[in-house]
């Protein structure tokens, strides 16, 4: 109840703009990094594939560089009603540093142990971490994802991802 007071304090609306900007530039400084690094991708020369090694990182930059444009003029609107109806529910930064280091191993170890089992633990760690507890389901959902991708990518793009230890050329 106290804490459904102090969420409709109109004083606060001016520090969730705030941070809510301050989100927005975050996003927007992710996505125009990530972009400019997009760029810098060598294109093979002769090439006649339509789609190149650059094209979705670029794509990914531009939808970050969207989503921040939006946070920044549509979403402070959705976090200043929020905070005038309902009490927000409180972020949970606990989940935030492991999910940090599960990125990290999983870009160290793609490539020597491969893109199949990688992204699989990858997926299903995550899932734990954001509150699932049932294993058998999000190991099969990350066996999918993870094989699907690989999939795609091998099959119709014609892109190789790493094999590591399940094999491969």
């Amino acid at each position: 109840m106290i804490r459904q007071q102090a969420t409709s304090d109109p004083r606060l609306r001016p520090r969730a703009r705030r941070e809510q900007r301050n989100f927005a530039i975050g996003v927007l400084a992710a996505g125009a990094g990530y972009l400019a690094a997009a760029f810098l991708i060598s294109e093979p020369e002769g090439g006649y594939a339509a789609v190149g090694p650059r094209a979705f990182p670029i794509g990914i930059g531009i939808a970050l560089v969207a989503v921040s444009a939006w946070i920044a003029f549509r979403g402070h609107e959705v976090a200043v009603t929020s905070a005038t109806e309902a009490s927000p529910v409180p972020a949970d930064w606990r989940a935030a540093a492991p999910s940090v280091f599960l990125f990290l191993a999983y870009i160290v170890l793609l490539e020597t142990v491969g893109y199949l089992l990688t992204t699989t633990a990858f997926v299903a760690l995550a899932a734990r971490l954001l509150g699932s507890r049932r294993w058998r389901r999000d190991l099969l959902a990350a066996f999918v994802v993870a094989v699907t991708v690989y999939a795609l990518f091998s099959l119709l793009l014609g892109l190789r991802l790493p094999p590591g230890l399940v094999g491969g050329p």
